[in-house]
Order: C-alpha cells, then structure tokens, then sequence
C-alpha cells in the first residue's frame, strides 16, 4: 500500500469518530462497528511515529466523543468539553501502543506471527485500557465502550454471555486489525480467521437466542413508574392504576421521593396510605438531601423495599455514585458513600438483585447480584429529560448487556425514560419511549443466576488491563524519545 499523505490520515482519523459516532444510538448502526477504526488504524500504522499516530487517535476520540456525548454540556456546560478531552486520550494511547507494536523489533521478522500478534494486541489493549477507563479510576464511566454498540444484534450479543462486554470489544478491534491488515499488507489469513471466529459465535448466538430457557421458576408481573415530577401525588396515581394495583412488583425512579433521616416510619407511614391498596412489592427510589455543608446529615441514594403490608423489606445504597455529580475531589456531605457490601434483597416476590442507575453501567453489581443468588435485577435511573434523547438512548442500550451477562430478567423504570423489561437473552420485551411519563407494565420471570461470565469469564477484562500496563511499562521509554 502507498504512503498516506498527512492531510488524508488527519481525515481517515475524524472517519473513524464519524463512524464510530453512527455505531452507537440514537443512531443504532451497529454494522458499522466492526469496520470503524479501520480508517484510523491505517492512518495510525503510516505515521513516522507513535506520537503522530496518538494524535490521530486524540482526533478520532475527539469526534467520536464530543459529538455523541454532546449532552455532556447541559449537565457541565463548558467543562464537557474536558471530559471529551480525556475520553479521546484512551484512544491515543491505544494508537500508540499498535504503532510501536508493529513497528518493533520486538516482534521479530516473521510476517506472518507479526500479523497474527498485532490483531491479538489490537483486540486485548482495547479491552484492558477501556476496562480501566470504564471501571477502574477516579472518573469511572462506561458510556460508549465499544461492546454496547453491539445490543441490538441479539446472536453477537451472547457473546457477552461468556467475556462480558469486554471482550466484545475485543473482538470487535481486533476484527477491525485484521481488516486493516488485509488492506495494507494483503495480509488475508487473519482477516479469515476472524471472520471464522465470528461465524461460529454468531451461529451459537443463534441458537441460543431459541433454545436457552428463560421463562423458569415463577411468572413476574412487574409495574414500572416512569415520571420525573417528584411529586407523591402524581407516582401513587399511577402506581394504583388496576394494572399496577395488581402487579407482584412496582418500582419508582431514582430520587423520587425524599425522606429526613431517622425519619423513615413517618415517612413509611404516609408512603403506605398513599399506595393504600396496592398489593405489590415496592421498590421507591429514597434520597436524603443535606441542607447545606454544615448540616450534620449526609446524602443518601437508596432503593426501599416495602411488603404489600407496608413493612420494611430491606435497603439497597448505591454502589457506584457518579463523578464530579455525587461524588467530587474534596471532602463533603453531599458526596455520596459507595455500597461496598452489595446485596440481593428476599422479598415474597423472590430475590431481588437492586441496581441504581450508574451501578448498571458497570459489570460488578449485577455480576454480584447473579454470584449471591438473585433471581432478577432490578433497577430504578434518575434520567433527567433535559439531558436529552441520546443520552437516554445511550444509557438504555447498556442495559440489556447486563441481563446477558448475569443470566436475570432486568427491569428498569427511569424518571423520563426509557423504562424497560429485558429477558436474559439482551432482548428488550417492552419499553417506554423517552421523553416522556407513563406505566409501563408486562411480564418478567424469576430465574437461576448465572453465566460462565459470571463465574470465570469477568477475569478477561482483568488480564487485558494487565497485559495493556505491560505493554505501557514495554515501551514507555521509546514513547519519550
């Protein structure tokens, strides 16, 4: 192949961001996938070296990023533009390390083992750096990695059923190496294999999605409150309309009903009068706001668990508070305090596994959830409607990764959308359109927990993290030269 000249990569490069932009909702088209970071890594690969084609990388995250997560300014304003900034340097990074792997003596002269070696590295440092960036620092946050792109394609998202959502993306990057591969060095093997690869799981997805039994144990029917007003009136109306008056389990958004602390029988007592007549399991999305910095109280995100009764089932505190908006830099009252002991909550309408909005985005809570014996998850999200419909759009395909992974039924209300039922299979049974208040009603089933992600396949991501800090401690020195 032809030297690329250097305004043509700078375009290969935003090529990619505007592909990788289209992969991922409100878009959807997840084809594209596979193919989007072919652009950037030929540029990347034709660059004098590992700094230029990490600023390539930097251009293709910067695309990518700020253009699908533009919402990020009507929650940070200017500041977003920081967040786009950093997202895009995991991408760099990633660009860098495939240019010094490739061109490395390291890796020998053979062309054939180069290739196959480069294909590997391009699929596992992905996973590893994007595992980090997603789950492992400070600023923890897993919106768009790259396995997502991939949940309305229900036989490759089983994949996910064995590595999880990381290795998803591992084989998405490296089908994307192998293509670069086949277009700069007619390198045709690995390309095939890939494509052999991905035809034996896309098959076995296949006939999965129709023969894995999903309907076990006992029927559920499940009542989830989707209304952003806060207000107790306006949740109780739709909480005893007769389908939800009558359903085993309801459950209200995040944040939407604010209780005092040491308060919670005056506040149990009026909850009960208010769903007076209501024969379900509740589950009420509580928070505890502080006053000011001063007040002894501290804020609390928590899902309460009420009998048909109206006697207190159990507490669920949120696991992952989201960065710089429930947990900040400097010590305060208003930051919330992690739930480090995650736990399924008994409740007559069988074990329920608790998930609060950002917990759902991440692997572990639902994965605990499947490892203690849930036999559903159960979710409840404070989706703001003035963050907008790609926002919405982007956090509801992250959850049905979440059912696949664990093996469970997940329903989710959101205060504006969109609520859902998932079977175990990653299939969406019925939705809420965002933007908008209802009910949404349906069927979900109590089921046994559990995958081979779930017992051995969520230590992938692990060992990609820690193959990606070896390739970085391998040629830190050479990115300084």
């Amino acid at each position: 192949m032809n030297k690329i000249k250097a305004p043509v990569r700078w375009l290969l490069a935003g090529l990619s961001g505007a592909l990788l932009v289209l992969s991922f909702p409100p878009f959807a088209l997840w084809p594209l996938a596979w193919v989007a970071l072919c652009p950037l890594l030929l540029a990347a690969l034709d660059c004098p070296n590992a700094k230029s084609a990490a600023n390539l990388g930097g251009v293709t995250g910067l695309v990518f990023y700020g253009t699908s997560l533009n919402w990020m300014v009507k929650i940070f304003g200017p500041a977003a533009a920081a967040f786009w900034c950093i997202f895009a340097l995991w991408i760099a990074l990633h660009a860098a390390l495939l240019w010094k792997i490739w061109n490395s003596k390291r890796t020998g002269v053979n062309t054939a083992l180069k290739s196959f070696l480069f294909v590997a590295a391009a699929g596992v440092l992905w996973a590893g750096i994007e595992y980090f960036r997603c789950e492992v620092w400070w600023l923890e946050c897993a919106w768009l990695a790259m396995g997502y792109s991939q949940t309305p394609a229900l036989p490759i998202l089983q994949t996910a059923s064995l590595v999880g959502i990381y290795g998803l993306s591992a084989l998405i990057i490296s089908a994307n190496a192998a293509l670069c591969l086949l277009i700069k060095e007619r390198r045709a093997v690995p390309a095939l294999l890939l494509v052999l690869l991905l035809s034996i799981l896309g098959l076995w997805g296949r006939h999965r999605t129709g023969t894995l039994p999903i309907e076990q144990i006992r029927k559920l029917s499940v009542a989830l409150v989707q209304d952003e007003s806060f207000n107790l009136e306006s949740l109780a109306k739709f909480s005893l309309r007769p389908e939800a008056k009558n359903a085993d389990l309801l459950i209200w958004p995040e944040y939407s009903f604010t209780v005092q602390p040491d308060q919670e029988d005056k506040y149990l007592a009026l909850l009960s009068k208010s769903l007076k007549g209501s024969r379900a399991v509740k589950m009420i999305g509580a928070g505890v706001f502080p006053e000011d910095e001063k007040s002894k109280t501290r804020m609390r995100d928590y899902a309460w668990f009420i009998s048909p009764e109206g006697k207190t089932l159990g507490f669920y505190d949120k696991l992952h508070p989201i960065p710089y908006v429930e947990k900040r830099f400097r010590s305060s009252n208003k930051n919330l305090i992690a739930n480090h002991s995650p736990a399924y909550v008994a409740t007559p309408a069988g074990n329920l596994g608790p998930q609060i909005c950002y917990d759902l985005d991440f692997e572990n809570g639902s994965r605990k959830m499947a490892e203690q014996g849930a036999q559903i998850l159960v979710s409840n999200s404070l989706d703001p409607a003035v963050w907008g419909k790609w926002q919405h759009l982007q956090h509801s395909a992250m959850s049905p990764a979440r059912a696949v992974e664990s093996g469970l039924w997940l329903v989710r209300a959101a205060s504006s959308g969109s609520s859902q039922i998932i079977d175990p299979l990653g299939k969406i049974r019925a939705a809420l359109p965002p933007e908008g208040s209802g009910l949404l009603t349906g069927t979900a089933y109590l089921t046994a927990p559990g995958t081979f992600y779930s017992r051995y396949g969520w230590l992938f991501a692990r060992l990609c993290l820690l193959a990606a800090m070896a390739a970085v401690l391998i040629y830190w020195r050479p990115f300084r030269k």
